[in-house]
């Protein structure tokens, strides 16, 4: 497979992994660094801000200097940081790693989301790569925390910790010899705070809001609600893993199945689903129906994102400017829902508190028909016409100085006016007598000889 495609897949795979790993070690972290539940959730908001930081300036970033450079940066910056996290003694030791993580996660998150739409599926079906690639998004998340588990009790957590680094390190072979494409010419830093004008970029930016308020918070509060229906542990967990795997096989279905004409519909019609389906979740007295309609909205969520992703390409331009600006937005919903959702859980219950994530369905639904049918497809980059070339000015002709007038003549020239060159170029009278001068001169040298 090419190198190219390979980067881009793990680029997403990574993303997976860096997210996933500190919920996977947070026992055994907190045990390491004596610490309680509280400082590890500090942990991992330390990484969520720093994502949010890093995101606005790795796009922008990554249109300058390519995806080579900034794949390389991820993948080696990633690896570096769980090295630093396994072998972390203090609280200010860790914080330090999770903080650098965030800059890894977003390099690589950038790199695979922005690269994935140009090189899948000749670059004409943005929606489909988005959907395939976050499949590999998934099965990172989902399979780091089998191998921590299998190992965490034989290694220990520093090894299990460093070996989970090393497996980022290998990517690092596709970004070296992949040929990627060019980064645009002439591109400055400054060009994407102009994208701030374009609607499609906010339309975008506020449903990925809505999207990764649900996903986050539902992803941080099934375990809470399947424990309110009186499951134990053991089962809320497994419905979880389900969960996950629904969320996943949604996407690999869209990716195969989804035509690009028909991407503008998907995302609308599946977040009117999840409206219908988390308010089940809310009102259901059995646990089969509770069950049933969480897996369900795990796979009505799968295929938003990525399509979501690739529809806002499609209305603006595929660049890690417009990647780093709406996951950003985003990533703001996936910092402040949980918060919410978890303040009102405790003043209440879990049931009562996802009614505010049936109104955040409800906002998506209409933020992204406006993103789908409100906001005209961009013309492809190569169907734009180039910019206008500046008007050229005329240049004027030099004006010749006016010769003297003779006086008294009637407005005749002065015979011994000289005009610009006239010793180069003599005329009239003045030809003649430098004529006759070297008729003489001739004479002159003859009569020597």
């Amino acid at each position: 497979m090419d190198p190219v495609i390979l980067t881009a897949f793990s680029g997403v795979f990574a993303l997976g992994v860096c997210f996933s790993v500190l919920g996977s070690v947070k026992l055994k972290l907190a045990e390491q660094l004596k610490i309680d539940d509280a400082k590890v959730g500090q942990l991992i908001s330390a990484l969520m801000f720093s994502s949010l930081v890093f995101v606005l300036l790795i796009g922008p970033l990554t249109d300058q200097l390519g995806f080579r450079v900034i794949a390389l940066i991820g993948f080696v910056a990633g690896a570096i940081c769980l090295w630093l996290l396994a072998s972390a003694t203090t609280y200010q030791g860790a914080l330090v790693a999770c903080l650098l993580l965030g800059l890894a996660a977003m390099c690589v998150n950038t790199v695979g989301n922005t690269l994935g739409p140009s090189v899948l599926f000749g670059g004409k079906n943005n929606a489909a790569a988005s959907n395939l690639l976050n499949v590999f998004f998934g099965a990172g998340a989902f399979i780091t925390p089998l191998i921590i588990a299998a190992l965490l009790g034989k290694l220990g957590y520093k090894k299990t910790v460093g070996i989970i680094g090393a497996i980022l390190l290998i990517p690092v072979i596709f970004a070296v010899f992949g040929t990627f494409p060019a980064p645009p010419e002439g591109f400055k830093i400054t060009q994407a705070l102009g994208l701030l004008g374009r609607k499609g970029v906010w339309a975008g930016g506020l449903a990925l809001f809505c999207y990764m308020s649900l996903e986050v918070t539902l992803a941080g509060f099934i375990t809470t609600y399947l424990k309110s229906h009186e499951l134990s542990d053991e089962k809320a967990g497994t419905i979880l893993s389900g969960f996950w795997i629904a969320l996943m096989l949604a996407r690999l279905i869209a990716a195969l199945t989804i035509p690009a004409q028909a991407s503008v519909y998907v995302v609308p019609a599946l977040a009117l689903v999840a409206v219908i389906s988390i308010a089940v979740m809310v009102g259901a007295k059995s646990v089969g129906i509770g069950v049933g309609a969480t897996l369900l909205t795990g796979f009505v969520l799968g295929p938003i994102f990525p399509t979501l992703v690739g529809v806002t390409f499609n209305k603006t331009e595929t660049s890690g400017s417009v990647f780093g600006l709406i996951f950003g937005i985003g990533l703001l919903g996936a910092i402040l829902m949980p918060s919410l959702i978890g303040k009102y859980a405790a003043k209440l219950n879990i049931r009562q508190s996802l009614r505010i994530l049936v109104g955040v369905a409800v906002a998506l639904i209409v933020l992204s028909a406006l993103l789908s049918f409100g906001i005209p497809d961009a013309a492809p980059a190569a169907q734009r016409p180039p910019p206008p070339p500046p008007p050229r000015r005329r240049a004027r002709a030099p004006t010749r100085p006016r010769r003297p007038r003779e006086p008294g003549g009637g407005g005749r020239l002065h015979p011994r006016a000289a005009r610009p060159g006239a010793e180069a170029r003599p005329g009239g009278r003045g030809r003649r007598r430098a004529a006759r001068a070297a008729r003489r001169g001739r004479g002159d040298a003859s009569a020597r000889l």
